[in-house]
């Protein structure tokens, strides 16, 4: 089938897509942002990549969509910019309009693609990792400031980790974080490293798929890492966790039990909304494939 794929957006919307995609059995063209193509690269041949929002920008994109005479899109971005994209492309298209947002992310696009093929699964499938590391995802953009736990709490979460597991801890954090994860790694007492900066694109999927554990903020790193199928601990607080949580039943969340969840529009800034989160009840929640 000539098929495209077309999500643009954040790097984690775009990670969370990523389960329900490994599902087709077609090798789909994947229509997206340049940050989505950097991602996608190593799995898959051909991209169409929409460089900025420019009006001119979107036509252009509309009129070479138009002579790949695709037969159909799957539009896991839904908004109105996609929406009037696969129209004026006079393809044939389904997006998420009428889904079930009960479920989370990876759900929510999977049900895009049951309306191509129902009989397709989500691979549910779960091997061990090896006991080689643990990543912690600390950071999160200064426009995202609200997403960042006290570091206090990450020293605590450090220690627990390394006591229980005995692995050395990786911190990660994309370049626009170096500052701050270098500021917190440095009352880090147990065996740790910072990659923060030094990674790319790749090379955090192939540092996210070989972990033991992650544990991450709601972030990009978070969504890559489970769906490597890597045991991954999301910390909410200021984001909505029902929406956002991370895929697989080798993924969990934790946010303040007395904390009503935000709506996926409002964040919540409450300073103090981190302190209550307690590391072990994720970790037993995850010992079925931590090999404990």
């Amino acid at each position: 089938m000539n098929l495209a794929i077309m999500r643009f957006s954040a790097l984690g919307d775009i990670a969370a897509a990523m389960p329900t995609w490994n599902t087709l059995p077609w090798k789909p063209v994947v229509i997206t942002s340049p940050l989505g193509k950097a991602l996608l690269e190593d799995e898959y041949d051909q991209f169409l990549v929409l460089e900025n929002k420019k009006l001119a920008t979107v036509y252009q994109l509309i009129k070479t969509i138009r002579k790949q005479r695709f037969e159909l899109i799957l539009d896991y971005q839904g908004n109105d910019r996609s929406k009037a994209i696969t129209f004026l492309s006079g393809v044939r298209h389904f997006n998420a309009k009428g889904a079930d947002i009960s479920n989370g992310a990876a759900y929510i696009h999977h049900q895009v693609t049951q309306k191509l093929a129902p009989q397709l699964k989500l691979d549910l499938n779960f091997t061990p990792k090896p006991r080689d590391y643990i990543v912690f995802n600390t950071g999160s953009s200064a426009k995202w400031a609200s997403k960042r736990l006290p570091a206090h709490k990450w020293e605590a979460f450090a220690i627990e980790a390394y006591e229980r597991f005995g692995l050395p801890i990786k911190f990660t954090g994309a370049h626009d974080e170096v500052d701050y994860v270098n500021e917190l790694t440095r009352n880090i007492k147990v065996p740790h490293s910072n990659v923060a900066g030094k990674t790319s694109l790749t090379e955090l999927k192939s540092l996210l798929r070989n972990s033991f554990l992650t544990v991450s903020t709601d972030s990009a790193a978070m969504h890559l890492s489970a769906a490597m199928k890597t045991p991954t601990i999301g910390i909410f607080g200021a984001t909505n966790w029902i929406i956002a949580n991370p895929f697989g039943p080798w993924s969990t969340v934790l946010h303040d039990p007395e904390l009503q969840c935000p709506s996926a529009s409002q964040l919540t800034v409450d300073p103090n909304i981190y302190e209550r989160i307690d590391l072990s009840q994720g970790l037993e929640t995850l010992a079925p494939y931590l090999q404990e």
